[in-house]
């Protein structure tokens, strides 16, 4: 009986011993855990999509991209639209009807049809052709006759677009006004004017 007594006792010291040393190496083991959860979750955290956006925000945000992103308000533009007025005080818009104005060089028109080029008689108003046996780049145009009559058809704002001919004018085959003194336009086309190089009339 005292023998197997021992025995008890030594088995039951045992299995103290062995789990003991078990809880001992739990421990540890949750201990590494944690050490590396911590190395790791500020790296995962530097990766993270709101991380990356505040980084990226601090590194290309300019002063004036950080003011329209924190403002609450639309962005609007307040300019205000240039008004094209001619040299009598006359205002420019879609339908006005406009004559070439007294310049101190020619308007010349290059964009038109090659059946266009040329010059307008000032006797008889009537459109002359370019002469074919003298062609070059001065004559491959239509020469723009003073009070020539055509229609605005757009009137761009210059703060908005960057014209410097703003004023938009279609000029239509035949007649150019009814009765005495019209000119013979000889193609449809349209051109781009500065306010200085046009009037209105109508």
């Amino acid at each position: 009986p005292t023998q197997s007594w021992r025995q008890n006792q030594t088995n039951t010291l045992n299995n103290f011993f062995h789990r003991a040393s078990l809880s001992t190496m739990v421990r540890k083991l949750l201990s590494l855990a944690l050490s590396l959860m911590s190395i790791l979750l500020p790296t995962a955290n530097a990766f993270a999509p709101s991380a990356l956006l505040t980084q990226r925000q601090k590194t290309f945000l300019t002063p004036r991209s950080v003011t329209l992103a924190q403002s609450s308000a639309p962005f609007t533009d307040a300019t205000t639209p240039v008004v094209q007025v001619d040299s009598n005080g006359k205002v420019f818009s879609p339908g006005s009807i406009v004559a070439i104005a007294a310049t101190s060089t020619p308007v010349k028109a290059y964009q038109v049809p090659k059946a266009a080029f040329g010059t307008f008689d000032p006797q008889t108003r009537q459109f002359t052709p370019q002469d074919s046996g003298n062609v070059t780049r001065g004559t491959s145009c239509l020469v723009l006759p003073e009070g020539l009559r055509g229609e605005v058809m757009k009137v761009y704002d210059v703060n908005e677009w960057d014209r410097t001919h703003p004023i938009l004018v279609k000029f239509t085959e035949g007649s150019d006004r009814e009765g005495e003194g019209a000119f013979g336009i000889p193609k449809t086309f349209i051109m781009h004017f500065d306010a200085h190089e046009i009037i209105v009339v109508d």
